[in-house]
Parts: structure tokens; C-alpha cells; sequence
């Protein structure tokens, strides 16, 4: 890790460019992967102190221009995902406006079918005379069944 001394070096330039990438880019030891000695967030801080001097970062990154033999402009469109809530929500509401404008219809219907079962339609005159309600309401569910 850059120690303070070590980083107004950086900053004022005592060290080569050459040094710097090598410090700035991650290594195989061993077959094993380490960190850079200068981190991210340190070399940022070095790159802004270089700019504030008026000096240029030689280390930009350039941008990409060929996407695995694609050029940019011809890359496929990617859909993106997104929460599956907000993808369905403009069909969602249409569903339910649709479903909105025949509620009133329903809803008369529903009353007619339960008023009709309160009045017994389906029953004839004499067992509406001479049964008790709950005798009408069995026969009725038996009807239905």
C-alpha cells in the first residue's frame, strides 16, 4: 500500500511511468493473483492531484470499440429487465379498465341471482307455503348440485 511519503512521489511525478503501471496493475505470483501495490482509489487520487498540476494521465483507458467483433452501432438491442411488476403494469391497467366498464353488469347480475334465491324462485307455491326456511334452503343447495 502507498504510505503518504510515498504517494507525493506519485503525485510530484519522482516516479517513473514505467513504475507507476506496474504499481497500478494486478500480478501472477505463483500462479497466484495479487493485488496492486496502488489502489484504485489511491491512483485516483493521484490522477486528480496530476490534473489539478495541468499535467496529462497517461494511464486513460481507452474506450472500447469492438464488442467480441460487434461494432457498437450494431450491437443487438438488450432488453432490459427490470422488476416484472413494472414491465406488466401498462397491461395490468388496461386489464383492469376493461374489467371496470362491465363491473355494473356483474354486479346487477349477482343481486338478481341472490334476490332471486331469497325469493325462491326455482321453488314451487306450495313448499314456499309449507316449508320452514331451512327446509327451503336444503332443498334449494340439493337443487343446485
Amino acid at each position: 500500500m502507498a504510505h503518504r511519503g510515498r504517494l507525493q512521489s506519485l503525485v510530484s511525478g519522482q516516479v517513473s511511468l514505467e513504475r507507476m503501471a506496474e504499481m497500478m496493475a494486478p500480478k501472477l505470483v505463483d500462479g497466484r493473483w495479487r493485488k496492486p501495490e496502488l489502489s484504485r482509489r489511491l491512483a485516483a487520487k493521484v490522477r486528480k492531484a496530476w490534473l489539478q498540476d495541468g499535467k496529462e494521465w497517461p494511464f486513460n483507458t481507452k474506450e472500447r470499440t469492438n464488442y467480441g467483433g460487434w461494432a457498437i452501432e450494431d450491437l443487438p438491442a438488450v432488453k432490459q429487465k427490470g422488476k416484472k411488476v413494472d414491465r406488466q403494469k401498462i397491461d395490468r391497467q388496461k386489464h383492469i379498465e376493461e374489467r371496470m366498464k362491465v363491473m355494473p353488469q356483474l354486479i346487477e347480475e349477482y343481486r338478481e341471482k341472490f334476490r332471486a334465491w331469497r325469493r325462491c324462485d326455482g321453488m314451487s307455491p306450495i313448499d314456499k307455503t309449507f316449508m320452514t326456511p331451512g327446509q327451503l334452503r336444503k332443498k334449494q343447495k340439493a337443487q343446485q348440485s
